[in-house]
């Protein structure tokens, strides 16, 4: 396990990281509509479609690293957006609990990967960012998976809260995202655009 010295803690990240997958693995099957709308704009079945094509691309991620040839020019803003929204397209698993389960199967076999990664690696460059390294990319990760999860729990008219906001949040600044003062886990459901509020629609 090279390279953990001076980056984000792989003892503290990848327990949230295994946190918010089983989040996700336990607000999958008490989904009671996945047709129903989100936080994040999505319905719950897309939302669960684009967790599982993230997890397949943060493997393709991995596998230019173990090639010894990280990807370059990986999208952000707009582009990364129009990314998301072409695989989700081309998913092939149309059913919500389907791609919930098998993003749950993705993401554990992702973070076992993690274990054994060179933690200092450089694991792409990023358009008008830079490298990031697979500790740095890792920490912003497990804010996707906790803040999707928060996502698909309120569409389910539940809750979710990691362990540690203050460390799930600590990561956006690799990314350039400004997490703000206050309660931790309030002000990055608001880093990340969301309404800490939102309650799904009436009926």
């Amino acid at each position: 396990m090279a390279g953990d010295s001076g980056n984000p803690p792989r003892a503290q990240i990848l327990p949230l990281y295994v946190e918010g997958v089983a989040a996700l693995g336990r607000i999958g099957p008490v989904v009671p509509d996945w047709e129903a709308p989100t936080p994040c704009g999505w319905s719950a079945r897309d939302l669960t479609g684009h967790l599982l094509a993230i997890a397949r691309y943060y493997h393709r991620l991995l596998d230019g690293v173990d090639a010894g040839h990280p990807l370059t020019g990986l999208p952000r803003g707009d582009e990364l957006a129009e990314m998301n929204r072409r695989d989700l397209a081309i998913l092939e698993e149309d059913r919500g609990q389907a791609r919930a389960s098998l993003f749950v199967d993705a993401a554990t076999a992702h973070a076992a990967r993690l274990e054994e990664a060179n933690w200092g690696a450089t694991l792409g460059l990023w358009a008008g960012l830079g490298p990031l390294l697979v500790a740095e990319h890792t920490a912003v990760a497990v804010a996707e998976w906790h803040v999707h999860a928060w996502d698909l729990a309120r569409a389910a008219g539940l809750d979710h809260q990691p362990s540690d906001p203050a460390a799930v949040g600590r990561g956006q600044g690799a990314v350039g995202r400004s997490v703000g003062p206050g309660d931790p886990w309030t002000a990055l459901l608001l880093a990340y655009g969301r309404d800490p509020a939102w309650e799904p629609p009436a009926g």
